[in-house]
């Protein structure tokens, strides 16, 4: 049993599967089995396999409480303590770059033991959700097959830590009222926004929507690095990404709709207005702009316009929904290929007389609020195809 899935959900630059450092000279120790990082965000995750499986119940309970409640949670305390005690650790991530995890930047810590039993566990022991530790806090159980379903209905990072914060929530209510659920009926509860889950709810998870060809940008998010405007700036990359991956899948939704869009327009040599739209909680402006047709876009010359162009689009997007980040792409067409110049500001917001004088005329449609919701059910209004 792997976490290699962590590096397609999360992608390789956060995804963390060799944590071996050095807090002393001499002395090796593993920060976890895996690690996740993203911005604030830290997940952390222990692994527990049951190897040698026996048909006798009592044996797999001992194994249950030996391994995933005693020595696996005693692990995540120690992953605690140490990114606690250091400054910062260096680790290299599934990318191959050396990154430095600092304990100052880290206000989210999420706890994971993931475990893969023996087929003879005890109902207890399956309905074991989570370890409350003193020192260490709300420590998250998880089966195997729980966890890539999780992952597989979720698909988007932010998605993911927003569910295991919802699952920290409701559990010790449930464990107080004597209420078990499975796994699925925690799914269905976050999914629908429901209070508290409810159990054998699983049958409504037939009608949950996976609308990925709505929604889905992680296949450009693989590739960003390569169409960076500024590639010496390598911190613009992992920024970008890890804009993408603290909204929600909403947020992706939205963008992939002017994406789609943008790249009908690139494709049929058609003008048309660039996109924005911005998401307060984050503080970010998202910009999509198709190339204007009749601008070069190869040579020196086209580079040059197009760093420009998506340059001030994406100042001129942040600066009209008053932003401190903004995030734009510009897509453009060269014969049959397409190419994709992205752009990252994170600067306060502040007035700007020439931005001002760009945004009098009508640079971008205009701009309102609206609700709009990232899961969808069949039956929903908004559900695709139904």
């Amino acid at each position: 049993m792997t976490l290699d899935l962590n590096a397609t959900t999360f992608w390789k630059e956060f995804t963390f599967s060799e944590t071996r450092f050095f807090p002393r000279p001499k002395q090796q120790v593993e920060l976890a089995d895996g690690i996740v990082k993203i911005g604030s965000l830290a997940l952390v995750f222990q692994l527990k396999e049951r190897t040698e499986e026996t048909s006798n119940p009592e044996a797999e309970r001992q194994w249950f409480r030996r391994k995933v409640l005693r020595k696996a949670t005693n692990q995540i305390k120690d992953s605690v303590r140490y990114l606690a005690e250091h400054e910062e650790i260096r680790l290299t991530n599934a990318r191959g770059h050396e990154i430095a995890v600092k304990r100052a930047d880290l206000q989210d810590v999420k706890k994971i033991v993931v475990f893969l039993p023996g087929r003879s566990l005890p109902a207890d022991c399956w309905g074991t959700k989570f370890h409350a530790s003193a020192t260490a806090g709300f420590i998250h159980i998880v089966a195997a097959h729980d966890y890539l379903g999780i992952l597989d209905k979720l698909r988007v990072p932010d998605d993911v830590r927003l569910y295991f914060e919802y699952r920290e929530t409701v559990l010790p209510q449930l464990r107080k009222a004597g209420v078990v659920v499975e796994e699925p009926d925690i799914m269905v509860a976050f999914l629908s926004e429901m209070d508290l889950p409810e159990p054998r709810s699983i049958e409504k998870l037939r009608a949950f929507v996976q609308d990925l060809g709505a929604f889905d940008i992680s296949y450009i998010m693989r590739d960003l690095q390569g169409h960076i405007v500024n590639p010496e700036r390598s911190t613009d990359y992992y920024r970008i990404m890890e804009e993408f991956a603290s909204v929600p899948r909403s947020i992706w939704r939205e963008f992939k709709s002017r994406l789609v869009i943008s790249l009908e327009a690139s494709k049929a040599g058609t003008p048309r207005r660039p996109f924005r739209f911005a998401f307060p909680t984050t503080d970010c402006t998202f910009m999509v702009a198709s190339m204007d047709p009749d601008w070069p876009v190869i040579g020196e010359d086209g580079i040059r316009m197009r760093t420009n162009a998506v340059e001030m689009f994406t100042q001129a997007a942040k600066y009209d929904l008053k932003t401190r980040i903004g995030i734009g792409l510009l897509i453009s067409k060269d014969g049959d290929h397409f190419l994709l110049d992205w752009c990252l500001i994170d600067e306060p917001w502040s007035a700007n007389a020439k931005l001002e004088d760009l945004l009098s005329t009508p640079l971008f449609g205009p701009a309102g609020e609206r609700m709009v919701d990232s899961f969808l059910f069949r039956g929903d209004n908004a559900a695709p195809g139904t």
